[in-house]
């Protein structure tokens, strides 16, 4: 999107020439972003989704300047689309072997109250561990981002995973059960927001809970995510004014 503010390309005079006197020159104006969807700002590990406001002086006599600006664009998915109210569970088990012999299973049951959370929220996790076995474990909760860049064909891809936040409880005795009523984990503030619209950067979030296991592979339990921010009413374009 290109625009001109003054200058020869002026439509009440296209063969008009600007002079502008020493000093200082101020113009204010105002620029609605296209409609369309759009996948939000994002700084990635492969790649980046970036808008700026981008502005150019032309001269005759000397180099034509530019200065250049980044925007923050927030893509504007409803925190409170039905969808993401909607509670999330997922449970996962296993049981252990050492020789011939093999242990009570260990397992883990998760339930969120929503899909749907912003920067900077507190998370309520409810949770249930059992160990049947004769190990030590310790659960842990963890709020994982992962990146997926695509080439333009989608023909390959490459995956990041980060891991933004963390919480651990206390240890699960061998067989013993134990339950999070009301555990809470802080989504960070500066989180990125889901990106699903964008044909070669992917940004999903999930919950993984999980425990680790002495001498053994660690179990976990995965719920899926979606940041997004508040958006009201017919709040999808986003105007910048200058």
């Amino acid at each position: 999107m290109e625009d001109v503010l003054l200058g020869e390309y002026n439509h009440a005079d296209r063969d008009a020439n600007i002079v502008l006197q020493e000093g200082m020159h101020v113009y204010p104006f105002r620029v609605q972003l296209p409609q369309g969807d759009f996948p939000s700002s994002f700084q990635g590990a492969l790649g980046s989704v970036v808008y700026c406001l981008k502005v150019k002086i032309h001269g005759h006599s000397y180099i034509s300047k530019e200065v250049r600006s980044e925007l923050n664009f927030v893509s504007g998915i409803k925190s409170n689309h039905p969808q993401l109210l909607m509670p999330q569970a997922a449970s996962s088990s296993k049981e252990l072997c050492c020789l011939c012999c093999v242990s009570g299973p260990i397992s883990i049951s998760v339930r969120l109250e929503k899909k749907s959370f912003i920067p900077g929220e507190m998370m309520k996790i409810i949770a249930e561990f059992e160990n049947a076995s004769s190990r030590t474990l310790v659960p842990r909760a963890k709020l994982a981002q992962i990146q997926t860049f695509y080439t333009s064909s989608r023909m390959s891809k490459r995956c990041e995973t980060r891991y933004l936040a963390l919480i651990e409880g206390k240890h699960l005795m061998p067989h013993s059960c134990d339950v999070w009523d009301n555990q809470m984990l802080q989504i960070p503030a500066a989180t990125p927001l889901t990106i699903s619209n964008c044909k070669i950067i992917e940004v999903e979030y999930s919950l993984v809970v999980h425990v680790s296991i002495p001498r053994g592979v660690d179990l976990k339990a995965t719920v899926p995510l979606v940041i997004c921010r508040h958006c009201h009413g017919n709040e999808t374009a986003a105007i910048l004014n200058s």
